[in-house]
């Protein structure tokens, strides 16, 4: 997971950054940091956005590569 696909989730939720941690039990600024490329997404906050979805990583990834296909031919 990388600093596009949590701001891409974020977005999806519709959350702003404090909301979005909150959400996840994270500190506001350790969303702020992977988003900003600051810091590595670490395995413990791919693991609480994967378990608020109930999927992996390689779903979320899989989500994103379709999600930028459709836009190409849509948008």
């Amino acid at each position: 997971m990388n600093d596009n696909l949590v701001r891409t989730i974020r977005h999806y939720k519709g959350m702003t950054q404090p909301q979005f941690a909150d959400w996840l039990g994270v500190a506001e600024s350790s969303i702020a940091q992977v988003e900003s490329g600051h810091r590595r997404v670490s395995d413990r906050l791919s693991a609480k956005i994967a378990l608020k979805f109930d999927v992996t990583d390689d779903d979320f990834i899989a989500y994103r590569e379709r999600r930028e296909q459709a836009s190409k031919y849509f948008f």
